[in-house]
């Protein structure tokens, strides 16, 4: 099972995302993130993918959502995500080997480019919603079965 974080920079109307330029999802925008190292923790995670990714240190992201995907392919099968927001950061965004960093308006987020789940969890990250979600693809990474859930205090709604 592979454990990773993303992180989306929204500064409201604006949010930051990246155009992946190599490796699984490329040619999707996605935010910043990856696989956690055995010496860190999710938050560690999420603050130095998005650093190498983007170039720029989010301050003080919090941790809205947990999403498991399961895909039909060979290799890793289990992806569990953990979504953060930041709302602050430090450094100007630039592009990197990986990713190539674009604000858009919040009613203009290219989900056409983007994997079909951001769909389901983007509004809720931007209202500071909590969720939790499971996503299974088939070989050509379409959903083909979901669960999806907010949950307020503790309670799912």
């Amino acid at each position: 099972m592979r454990i990773e974080t993303v992180m989306i920079v929204h500064q409201s109307p604006k949010i930051l995302l990246g155009m992946k330029k190599i490796d699984f999802g490329k040619g999707k925008y996605n935010g910043f993130g990856g696989k956690v190292e055995d010496d860190e923790s999710l938050y560690e995670c999420a603050i130095r993918e998005t650093f190498e990714e983007a170039g720029i240190t989010v301050i003080n992201p919090i941790k809205l959502g947990t999403i498991l995907c399961e895909f039909e392919e060979e290799g890793e099968t289990e992806h569990v995500i953990y979504f953060y927001k930041a709302t602050e950061f430090k450094g100007e965004p630039i592009e990197t080997e990986e990713m190539k960093p674009e604000w858009f308006d919040e009613d203009k987020i290219p989900y056409d480019k983007m994997w079909d789940t951001d769909r389901y969890w983007m509004s809720f990250l931007l209202n500071n919603r909590k969720f939790i979600g499971y996503f299974k693809f088939d070989k050509d990474n379409k959903i083909i079965n979901h669960i999806f859930k907010s949950y307020y205090k503790g309670e799912l709604i």
